[in-house]
């Protein structure tokens, strides 16, 4: 970090959340079009190294309370929402994702089948081994009105496109 800059809040890395499809981009339509990050189809360097599929860069956090939209493909509108896809992706899948044949949700339906196993795991994800959410709807409100105090002096909430 630049010697008094503001922190990012950030780890710069990369990770594939599983987020799910969303409907709303013309080239969604065609079932066989995946965006794979940094596999593709944009990039092509890293396309052989098929254990990054699925992955995008993790943003900061400062100012996350005025973005209009969230996650690579903006499926997610309101922090509230992406709360909620933290705290429930594993536990409640069927409030994300769409209906699957067998009856149960069609987790990771943005990523081909061959590349989920790049979705990430670690906390707080991976309750259904416990079948609750890691955190309380309470946790939630906590972490939501602790990342609305990120926000810069000035800073309003960009507009929706």
């Amino acid at each position: 970090m630049r010697r008094g800059a503001f922190p990012q809040f950030t780890d710069r890395g990369f990770v594939a959340l599983g987020a799910p499809r969303n409907a709303a981009i013309p080239a969604n339509a065609d079932s066989k079009y995946f965006d794979l990050g940094l596999c593709g189809p944009l990039r092509t360097d890293l396309a052989a190294h098929t254990g990054y599929c699925g992955m995008f860069k993790t943003p900061t956090l400062r100012n996350v309370a005025t973005r209009s939209v969230f996650f690579h493909n903006g499926v997610f509108e309101t922090l509230e929402q992406v709360v909620r896809f933290y705290q429930q992706r594993d536990v409640h899948p069927e409030l994300f994702y769409p209906r699957a044949r067998n009856a149960g949700a069609a987790k990771f339906d943005d990523i081909p089948a061959a590349y989920r196993a790049n979705v990430a795991f670690d906390a707080p994800f991976d309750s259904a081994a416990a079948a609750k959410p890691r955190f309380t709807d309470a946790d939630a409100a906590d972490i939501i009105a602790f990342l609305r105090t990120l926000t810069d002096a000035g800073v309003v909430r960009a507009p929706r496109e």
